[in-house]
C-alpha cells in the first residue's frame, strides 16, 4: 500500500508531465499572423513537351531473334543431356530412330567421336529435369546416362 508522501510525489509527477505535454500541443503562430516578407513569388512557366526519335537499323529485330532463338537451345548456357549409346554407326542410327518414335518430345542426335559415335538426347536446362526423363528413357534404354557436354 502506498503512504501518503509516495501518493503526493506521483500526483506531482503525474500533474507536471501532463502540464508539459499540452504545452508541446500550442504553437507559437496563429494561422492568420503569417510573416510575408519571408516569402518570395515565383513564376512558374510550362515547360514545353520533349520528343525523342530513335532510329534503329532493322537488323536488329532479326539478331535478337536469332539470339533469343539460340538461348532457347541452350547454345549460351550449360545444358544437359542423355547419352543412349556409344559405338558403330549402325547401330547408332537404329537407336536414333527407335529414340524419335518413343520420344518424341526430345530430339536425338548422333555425335562423332574417333573412332565410335554417340547417340545424345535431349537440351536440358536443369539436372532435376534431366533426372525427370532419364527415369522415363531408362524404360527403353537401361544404360542411359546424364552428362554435361563440354563447350568446344
Amino acid at each position: 500500500m502506498l503512504n501518503i508522501k509516495n501518493y503526493i510525489f506521483l500526483l506531482g509527477v503525474y500533474l507536471v508531465t501532463t502540464n508539459h505535454l499540452t504545452a508541446q500541443d500550442s504553437s507559437n503562430t496563429t494561422p492568420g499572423t503569417l510573416d510575408q516578407a519571408n516569402f518570395v513569388p515565383a513564376n512558374i512557366t510550362s515547360q514545353p513537351d520533349a520528343s525523342v526519335t530513335i532510329n534503329q537499323d532493322p537488323r536488329i529485330k532479326t539478331l535478337l531473334d536469332i539470339k533469343s532463338k539460340m538461348e532457347k537451345d541452350g547454345e549460351f548456357s550449360d545444358r544437359y543431356k542423355i547419352q543412349l549409346y556409344y559405338g558403330s554407326l549402325n547401330k547408332a542410327n537404329e537407336i536414333v530412330r527407335s529414340s524419335k518414335e518413343a520420344f518424341q518430345e526430345w530430339e536425338s542426335s548422333i555425335q562423332w567421336e574417333t573412332p565410335n559415335y554417340k547417340v545424345w538426347m535431349g537440351n536440358f536446362r536443369t539436372r532435376l529435369e534431366a533426372d525427370r526423363a532419364l527415369k522415363e528413357i531408362r524404360t527403353k534404354f537401361p544404360n542411359a546416362f546424364i552428362f554435361k557436354p563440354e563447350k568446344k
